[in-house]
């Protein structure tokens, strides 16, 4: 059974990729990116390489996609091809193409039936919560976010992921693909290649006394999973036939002072926290997301690493040891 992966190159994708290996009865592997994949092991690895959110004929093939799924008729498809974070907002032209026109050229080109992941993000639930952050969190109300809760984006890349997770509903009910769609959380592990952990592990080393934070204290809470525990929930759902949107997200969130206390122990180095303001968070972040993993719990997903802590330490461990 043929499989495709966009984003191949990504951090999860090559993660992806690997777990994938480990596994014949996807046989065939083929790998989409900008570059081409590291192709070390060519008898089951096949590479492409261009830009799945270009539309420039004169500049990419539009039809590229196409003609590989035609040749390699797929029978699951990982769409993990996008722009990464709210962090990109300063060129919303291409946060569309990429996220947007890529899942529909993802879609068009998908054999009839195909099972496709979508990599989207719980950043499209927006901001549930209420009252004043720069107090105790007993006097502000927050949501627990599940599947049900209405989606209100704050950011161009959370509109463009709400509007992909949109198109594979749709193209699901017609019965052109059978998608479904993963909900993921910051993700952390060896090889991740940008984020407050990488920042953070970087600034620890410099020679700033400090340790530089965005935003006013404790900082934006979210939930951080680990890369192993996120490639098992997109093999879970590419083996299920569950259609919709899951979670992807451990057990809690956790503030960025927490966040930076566990790298700090990680790494082994302390420094005080330097925070830099409220005008230093990316626009159209969201400052607090909570959100149930209960959904995909439920069809099997277990948790190695149920805490966002659990995953930072373990995460910085392996960063600093590789």
């Amino acid at each position: 059974m043929s499989v495709l992966v966009t984003g191949a190159n990504g951090f999860i994708g090559t993660h992806l990729v690997d777990r994938l290996l480990k596994e014949p009865a996807f046989g065939e592997i083929v790998c989409v990116g900008r570059s081409p994949y590291l192709n070390y092991a060519p008898e089951r690895i096949k590479s492409y390489a261009f830009d799945l959110g270009e539309t420039d004929p004169k500049e990419n093939d539009f039809h590229a996609l196409d003609t590989i799924c035609k040749n390699h008729k797929p029978k699951t498809i990982f769409h993990l091809a996008s722009k990464a974070t709210v962090k990109e907002e300063g060129n919303p032209y291409k946060i569309i193409q990429d996220n947007i026109i890529s899942t529909q050229k993802v879609i068009h080109a998908a054999p009839q039936g195909c099972r496709v992941v979508l990599a989207s993000t719980v950043i499209v639930y927006g901001d549930w919560w209420a009252g004043d952050l720069t107090k105790p969190e007993s006097t502000f109300v927050v949501i627990y976010c599940d599947e049900d809760l209405a989606t209100i984006p704050t950011s161009t890349y959370g509109i463009t992921k709400r509007a992909s997770e949109s198109l594979i509903e749709v193209h699901t009910n017609m019965g052109d693909i059978n998608g479904v769609s993963a909900r993921l959380c910051a993700t952390v592990g060896n090889g991740v290649t940008h984020g407050v952990i990488k920042d953070f592990i970087r600034k620890l080393k410099n020679d700033n006394p400090n340790l530089e934070a965005l935003g006013a204290e404790p900082g934006s809470t979210k939930p951080y999973c680990h890369i192993n525990d996120t490639i098992d929930a997109l093999m879970l759902l590419a083996k299920s036939e569950e259609i919709g949107a899951f979670n992807v997200a451990p057990d809690d969130s956790i503030n960025i002072a927490g966040v930076a206390k566990a790298v700090m122990k990680g790494c082994g180095i302390e420094k005080p926290i330097k925070w830099l303001g409220e005008g230093a968070n990316w626009k159209g972040d969201n400052r607090i997301i909570s959100v149930s993993n209960m959904k995909l719990k439920n069809i099997g997903w277990k948790l190695k690493y149920p805490k966002s802590t659990d995953a930072i330490e373990d995460a910085v461990k392996r960063i600093i040891g590789s």
